[in-house]
Formats: C-alpha cells, structure tokens, sequence
C-alpha cells in the first residue's frame, strides 16, 4: 500500500514506524521544521528546553512497546511532591518507593494532609497497582472530584495535593477530568517511575522517526491543504503549495482542531464527532547559576489564588538539561493569561518567592534566576469530562480511505498517542491481508 500519513506527532509517527516495517510505502507529511508536535525539545544556548512542561511515565505500555527506553537514558523524579502552602514546604511520598528515609520521616509527620488520607491514598495506589488497566478503566465514570470524595479523601487533601498534582496532569484543577484518567496516572505513577530523557522529551520523537528518517519517509514544512476524493473516498492529499499527492490511504495524525479543517466537505459522515473543547497551558523557563532547593521532587503550589500551578528545577532530575554550571528552571501555569510575557515571567518568580518565603537561602538563589523563554500552548489537550472516551472516534473514520492516528480517538497522554497510532497500523495492515486473501 502507498500510505499517507498527516502529523509527525507521536501517533503519526507510531502508525508510519510499524507500517515501514511492515514493507508499505509510507510518507509521513509535517507541517513544521521537525517532527514530535506537542512532544519537542528545542536546544538554545546548551539549555533543553521541551515544548511545555511533561514527563514519560516509564509504566506506559506503549512505551514499553514502541520505545528502547535504555537508549533514552532517562533521568527520574523522585516520588512525591513538596507541596508549597501557607508559607511552608511540606513533602508527601510513597514510602513503599522512596528511598530517601528523611523525606519518608517528613512526609509521616506532616499535616498538610490527614493520616487517614495518606492510608486511603496509600491503599488506593496499592489497589490500582494490583489491577489490570482494563479493571481500572471499567465501570460507571465520574468526575475525578467527585471520585475522591466517594473515596473518602478530606477537602484539606483534595485542596492542598489534589487540586495541584492532578490539575498539572490534566490542566484542570477543578478535578473535572473523567476519574478513568486519573485512576489510570495513579496507576502507572504506582508502577513505575516519572521521567525525562537526557535529551529531552523531544528524543521520544526522534527515535520513533529514526527509520522513516533513514530512507526518507518524511517531508518537514510541508502542510497539507485539503483532502482529496474521488467516488467517495480520499484518495490523496493537497499541499500548500497545490502538489497533489495520492494515496491508498491517509492517516491523519493531528490535533483535533487541524483534523477538524481538513474534514470539512467530506464525502461520507465520520464515526463520531472530533472533540473540540481544548485546554491551554503556558511553560516557562528560567536559568540561574544556584539551585534554590535539591530534591528531585515536583513542587505544588497549593495556594487558592495560585498563578505557577507547579514548578520544577529540571536540573536536579537531569543535570543535562543546561550548561555546566547553571540550572533550569521550568514554571507551569494553567490557561493562557493575558499578560505580555516579561510581565508573566515577573508574576511567576514573585509567585516562586512566595512558595519559598521564610527561606532566606532560596530566596537569594532565586534573585540568581533571569527568563528564558516562554512557551505558550494553545491546544495541549482536549478536554476529557466524565464519559467522553465511549463517544470518541475510532481509528476508521467512517469515510472510505481516511483514518486516524491521533489522542483523540484514546485519551490525551502520550501512552494513548501510541496506541492510537499502534491500532491505526494493525487496521491497515489487517485491511490488507483481507484485500490480498479475496484476490
């Protein structure tokens, strides 16, 4: 088959690897100059930079399967958080999995959350760890607030851990998200380790396009236009600059909002609806010659009037990440405030020195930290509300000759961009087999 696959992201590039493996012809389009969409590293004066602030999650089961994560050389977070709340620094962990004994100790005794919620928390981990995926997800859906409160969890945790943690994995923190996708992270944070490669997350996308890259399967800047059909299927593809390209088939494997455009005007109806409500972040990044604090933990701002959601010294957890001698610095906000971005930048180191006050040490070292770039994120995730993934679309789209590689028939996370990409591949070639048995 003569494949077209639309969006080098991480499903279009999962989809392509395994149909080149496979012997099909397959070109992969990317409107960019580079491949990995949402998942890219930028390297600016010996700093990595990714394209927003995320992590690999070493558990997933499509990273396990599609990744060498060895080669990766992965660098780990350790468990737990130091949440940062009423001018204090307190840590909570896992203490079957961490073995650093004094931030065990500190996290027994802390009352930023009640015992009885670090038991259910505890319990519930150890539960979820014990299933399959496919128990975690069953069952009726809820929101992932209203899922914590039938567990039982105080508003004090669900305020001061929950609101924070979660709400920088979903970019919600109104805990609005389906409660399958939280019990899903908790699963995998319960299994394994969070992780950042040595050269940043966009190396995920590079090894997943080494192949293709090896005998030129994919065009960089290279935007597609429309679709196009003949007898009521797709049949190809139009550039930006009116290059017709045909095809047996074409994947899309963008964003549902790109996806969306290029559906207009089609020839039969799709399966489903493409999800359009989307959820915004803003990283930011600063340097600084000094580390103001030294574990490998993530840092929750729990206050109620919060504007950095979390933040991150990217160089206690990989020292690669910046030049020899200085440290990056990686703030989280959710949505898209409209503030220039050196007036952003300034809020959120006031919003950092407020996490750390009382800390005299902290506070000089953070003097030492000056911005480096600003990354805001428009479209990085759909939005996933209780019962949302039943009514997603499949991997056919329903129009003769168009499919689908993209988070938005599975979940939005990086595990679900691979499957995504994996199923897509498997109904291709299953297609073809079945082709080539009628002939």
């Amino acid at each position: 088959m003569n494949i077209l696959v639309v969006g080098g992201g991480v499903a279009g590039l999962t989809c392509a690897r395994i149909l080149d493996h496979a012997g099909h012809t397959v070109m992969l389009l990317e409107a960019s100059d580079d491949v990995g969409g949402r998942v890219r590293s930028d390297y600016v004066d010996g700093y990595t930079l990714d394209r927003g602030f995320q992590v690999l999650f070493e558990s997933y089961p499509a990273a396990q399967r599609q990744l060498d994560l060895d080669a990766l050389q992965l660098r780990r977070f350790d468990p737990g958080v130091i949440i940062c709340v009423d001018g204090q620094r307190k840590v909570l962990t896992d203490p079957r999995r961490d073995h650093n004994v004094g931030a065990v100790v500190a996290a027994a005794l802390t009352s930023t959350v009640t015992p009885f919620d670090k038991l259910r928390t505890l319990l519930l981990s150890r539960q979820l760890a014990q299933q399959t995926i496919d128990e975690v997800l069953d069952g009726p859906d809820m929101s992932t607030r209203e899922y914590l409160i039938q567990r039982g969890f105080s508003q004090r945790a669900i305020t001061n851990f929950f609101q924070p943690f979660y709400g920088g994995i979903f970019l919600d923190r109104s805990l609005q998200t389906s409660a399958k996708c939280f019990k899903f992270t908790l699963k995998m944070l319960s299994t394994g380790a969070a992780c950042i490669p040595t050269r940043g997350m966009g190396a995920i996308s590079q090894q997943l396009a080494q192949s293709l890259n090896a005998h030129g399967g994919i065009k960089l800047n290279t935007p597609v236009q429309t679709l196009l059909t003949s007898d009521g299927r797709v049949v190809g593809a139009r550039l930006a600059d009116s290059t017709d390209l045909s095809a047996d088939a074409v994947v899309l494997a963008v964003a549902a909002p790109d996806a969306a455009r290029l559906c207009q005007n089609l020839p039969a109806p799709l399966t489903a609806p493409l999800p359009h409500d989307s959820l915004q972040t803003v990283t930011l990044y600063f340097s600084g010659s000094r580390p103001f604090y030294h574990s490998r933990k993530i840092l929750l701002n729990a206050a109620a009037d919060a504007l950095v959601n979390n933040a991150q010294l990217l160089t206690n957890i990989a020292p690669e990440y910046a030049p020899p001698g200085c440290h990056l610095l990686s703030a989280t906000i959710l949505g898209q405030p409209a503030l220039p971005d050196d007036e952003l930048c300034a809020r959120a180191l006031a919003d950092l020195r407020l996490m750390f006050c009382g800390d005299a040490a902290a506070l000089d070292a953070l003097t030492t930290y000056t911005p480096l770039r600003v990354y805001r994120i428009a479209y990085a995730q759909f939005a996933q509300p209780p019962g949302i993934h039943p009514h997603l679309p499949d991997n056919d789209s329903g129009v003769p000759g168009l499919y689908f590689a993209a988070e938005f028939t599975e979940a939005s996370s990086i595990n679900a961009a691979m499957i995504s990409g994996e199923k897509c591949a498997t109904l291709l070639l299953n297609r073809k087999g079945q082709h080539s048995s009628n002939r």
